[in-house]
């Protein structure tokens, strides 16, 4: 599977994924960006995928569906599509049969799509480079959850995630584990970088509060913290 990664809005990541001759795209909450790759590339569109129903992540959708008759694919909260992503219920992209994993926590009905042949995860806002996203809908104990079932994944696994955000991230990462060598080298690793992504579930296991902690409370207080900031 080919990866691209597209920058869109302020801070956003959409992603052009390409498996077996077919083209998709992952949370384009602007169509623009898109549309001048694919226009750039001879490219055509077969399908929209959404990981949640965030504007920032959906806004683009009907002008891609529409210029290209591409499909839609996303869970049930984004509304009518031509398949609904459900946890158990893999879904094909060409060569690809993605996993799809509820993360309840920013939403209640965000999913994530794992690729268990090439080890990718598209995580939209449940997590970010040493982050996580906000808890809007859910409880603290279902975004914990939500890591719970990230962290089981195998560490090599390459994550491409919604924002960037890493600024912000390092800077809290140092603040809540001032002396880990870990996250002060990954921190310089990252310095001066633009563009962030992918990252990679060891790194973050070693280098993500949000990951790092292992219990519930722990979580809460972290992401009460951040939230605070």
């Amino acid at each position: 599977m080919d990866v691209k990664i597209i920058p869109i809005l302020d801070d956003n990541y959409a992603y052009i994924i390409q498996s077996a001759g077919l083209v998709g795209v992952v949370d384009p909450g602007e169509s623009q960006p898109i549309i001048d790759y694919l226009t750039e590339h001879d490219l055509s569109l077969d399908w929209v995928i959404n990981t949640h129903k965030h504007w920032d992540h959906v806004n683009g959708n009907k002008k891609l569906i529409t210029k290209y008759g591409a499909k839609f694919a996303a869970p049930e909260e984004c509304g009518q599509s031509d398949v609904v992503l459900k946890e158990g219920e893999p879904f094909k992209f060409g060569n690809i049969n993605f996993d799809i994993i509820l993360t309840a926590g920013h939403t209640m009905g965000h999913i994530v799509l794992f690729d268990p042949t090439y080890r990718i995860l598209f995580s939209g806002d449940t997590l970010f480079v040493m982050g996580c996203g906000r808890v809007f809908e859910g409880s603290m104990d279902d975004m914990f959850q939500s890591m719970q079932k990230i962290k089981a994944l195998p560490p090599e696994t390459v994550i491409y995630c919604g924002h960037e955000y890493t600024a912000s991230n390092i800077e809290f990462a140092k603040k809540v584990f001032p002396d880990s060598m870990a996250i002060f080298n990954h921190a310089n690793e990252l310095a001066g970088k633009k563009c962030t992504v992918p990252t990679t579930l060891a790194t973050e296991l070693a280098t993500n509060p949000f990951l790092i902690a292992e219990t519930l409370t722990g979580f809460s207080n972290f992401r009460n913290l951040k939230d605070k900031i």
